[in-house]
């Protein structure tokens, strides 16, 4: 069975901790009859051209060509495309479609990867199983990509053991982790922010820390708040949950499916209602203290072990 699997330097988006997490779990599990192979792990060189070819405007098609070239290639039994859209391959595929971003955003999006994705999504229905991050995202792949609701599969994200709660103190600061893009909501954590409380933020083009770093802030932060328009899954609000830090989140379904009433959630784009949040949750340690521990409760219940198991029997499904 092969694999696509990003290059490490992805690690740092949700796509990339998705497989990341899910090699991993495959390798320690070593499931009976399923060997699984990631596929089009470029090195150094190739990764570096890679950063060049994205900018011409044939480079999606390309990078199609060349994934279809592979599989061509290894011919694996079945094939997993975690990455929203598959290349041209004869054999089953399993796809991964981690939100329709593109489809129902596609404003927030690069413009080439917008009509590039939206596009090629709609081959979505053509696979033999469709695995999707959440039930919130479940539902617009049967409404907007016309999947049929049988073939589709909803299996959680896990979440990596180093993220784990820790006996230091809180700071006073807010955190935000996350990409500065349209989506995430970044203008209404602004507006919301209490005066001299500080903000502090980590992720693409904003505020870039290296792993620990980025553990170091989720345990030591007085309140992290994801306030996203839409979202797949959230991997910095299940994080966040297991380091111990007290959450809200926006009300998108899939963070208030993530959370599992473990954080508090205002209604998007609302910092009125953020804002209200935020006071309760900094002047409120009890409710500090219980968010905490409602998180590192909730954030229990993702193992990538789990995660791995389900992904095995939608191989064998889809193998048949």
């Amino acid at each position: 069975m092969g694999i696509n699997a990003a290059p490490l330097a992805a690690e740092r988006t949700g796509v990339g901790r998705y497989i990341a997490g899910l090699l991993d779990a495959l390798a320690a599990m070593k499931p009976d009859g399923v060997r699984a192979r990631p596929l089009f792990l470029p090195g150094a060189p190739t990764r570096g051209l890679r950063t060049v070819l994205k900018r011409l405007p044939f480079a999606y098609s390309l990078a199609d060509a060349a994934r279809a070239a592979v599989l061509w290639r290894e011919r694996p039994t079945v094939y997993h495309e975690t990455n929203h859209v598959a290349p041209r391959f004869r054999g089953p595929v399993v796809l991964t479609v981690h939100d329709l971003s593109t489809v129902l955003y596609p404003q927030t999006q690069e413009p080439a990867r917008a009509r590039h994705f939206a596009r090629k999504l709609r081959s979505a229905r053509h696979a033999e199983r469709v695995i999707v991050p959440t039930e919130a995202i479940a539902r617009e792949v049967v409404e907007h990509l016309a999947v049929p609701r049988e073939h589709v599969r909803v299996i959680h994200h896990g979440v990596d053991a180093r993220f784990s709660p820790a006996q230091v103190p809180r700071g006073r600061f807010v955190l935000y982790a996350g990409d500065a893009g349209p989506r995430k909501g970044l203008a209404t954590l602004r507006s919301a922010l209490p005066e001299g409380v500080e903000l502090k933020t980590a992720g693409p083009g904003h505020g870039y820390v290296s792993e620990d770093e980025l553990l170091a802030l989720y345990r030591a932060a007085a309140v992290f708040v994801l306030p996203s328009l839409y979202e797949g899954f959230g991997f910095p609000l299940l994080e966040a949950m297991a380091c111990g830090a007290p959450c809200i989140a926006s009300d998108d379904p899939a963070l208030a499916e993530v959370s599992g009433g473990a954080a508090l959630h205002f209604p998007r784009g609302d910092p009125g209602a953020l804002r209200l949040l935020l006071g309760r949750v900094l002047h409120d340690p009890p409710l500090r203290d219980d968010l905490s521990r409602r998180g590192i409760e909730r954030a229990r219940a993702f193992p990538w072990e789990r995660s791995a198991a389900q992904h095995v029997e939608v191989y064998r499904e889809a193998g048949r």
